[in-house]
């Protein structure tokens, strides 16, 4: 369908009663369109619209081919498309698919060694490389009010959150590749979300732990710490952060700006999870990140400088991110190849 037609569409669709020509034309010419009669011809011609009584209204078939000229505009613009064979799982639905928001967070980026990454993952995932190395960010945020969609903010859970995020890709069963995050380690300070996470399917691909934490503001100064217990050791993570809003990327970055790290890093929307001969995709639905550079004034994370991925590990950037909104789809999850 061409531009002016669905144009024309869109404009009696939303008038219940129809408009006359006099008027269509005149709204078509305010949006641009040069031949507002020829549009009419088209559709008329097409079937899709009919006059009555001197206005114009969409047939059946017309609402219908503009239901579908929206269904190919969403899945234009979704970032995360389903395939042909991607089928919906969700555990629990009205618990799962939950709202939040980040009250703020702050993301370490971390270039990997693409090999010892590797011996992590689990298979069909396979490192996801940007300017020749692999990469794991540590996501800490403020999580505030979460809660099954529609429910009152007042019910909500707020709480701590530290993941670390492995940009990775996979191939699914019919060849094509996929791109999304996997955790290769998270915690929280609250023991209860930490159970639910752990029980429920869209979270069952990696054990969630339980560490004290804070995140605590003076100023520009934000401070961070992580301790996890015991039995979730190497996580520890100490740092002080200078959130004064930085436009350029830190001396030895491989980036050369926001808009450069933007699609490998910012715009990951699907968490992946392998179980059997399945990838299971949580995808998360989120206002865009008000994402800037920030400096570190003092940082040890433990994972980096001692565990799986070291030596070799280097700090790249850090941003400080503000408030973002966030809804979770339904769990979904499609065959990988053999």
């Amino acid at each position: 369908m061409k531009p002016e037609s669905l144009a024309a569409l869109v404009a009696l669709a939303t008038e219940p009663w129809g408009l006359d020509e006099q008027e269509l034309h005149a709204r078509l010419s305010l949006a641009g369109v040069e031949d507002p009669g020829s549009a009419l011809r088209a559709l008329s011609g097409a079937g899709l619209v009919r006059q009555e009584r001197r206005r114009w209204t969409p047939t059946p078939s017309g609402h219908e081919a503009l239901r579908h000229a929206e269904s190919l505009l969403a899945a234009s613009q979704d970032p995360s498309p389903s395939s042909s064979d991607m089928e919906e799982c969700p555990s629990v639905p009205w618990l799962t698919q939950v709202q939040t928001h980040w009250v703020e967070a702050v993301s370490l980026n971390y270039a990997v060694d693409p090999e010892r990454l590797a011996r992590i993952l689990p298979a069909p995932l396979v490192p996801e490389l940007h300017r020749g190395t692999a990469w794991v960010q540590v996501l800490m945020s403020s999580l505030r009010d979460m809660r099954p969609q529609g429910v009152s903010a007042l019910l909500g859970v707020c709480f701590y959150q530290v993941s670390y995020r492995a940009a990775v890709r996979y191939r699914n069963a019919r060849g094509e590749w996929r791109r999304g995050g996997y955790f290769v380690r998270s915690e929280t300070n609250d023991p209860v979300m930490r159970r639910v996470g752990n029980t429920l399917d869209e979270f069952r691909f990696h054990e969630f732990g339980e560490a004290q934490m804070v995140m605590a503001r003076e100023g520009d100064l934000l401070t961070l710490a992580v301790d996890p217990e015991a039995r979730f050791a190497g996580g520890r993570l100490v740092a002080v952060f200078d959130t004064r809003p930085r436009s350029e990327p830190p001396v030895g970055s491989v980036w050369t700006g926001l808009e450069d790290l933007h699609e490998p890093l910012v715009e990951c929307y699907d968490a992946l999870g392998v179980s059997g001969d399945f990838v299971y995709v949580l995808t998360i639905d989120r206002a865009p990140w008000n994402a800037r550079f920030c400096t570190p004034v003092e940082l040890y994370c433990e994972y980096f400088e001692d565990g799986p991925l070291a030596p070799g590990a280097r700090l790249d950037s850090v941003l400080h991110l503000t408030e973002c909104a966030y809804r979770w789809r339904p769990l979904r999850r499609e065959r990988h190849a053999p």
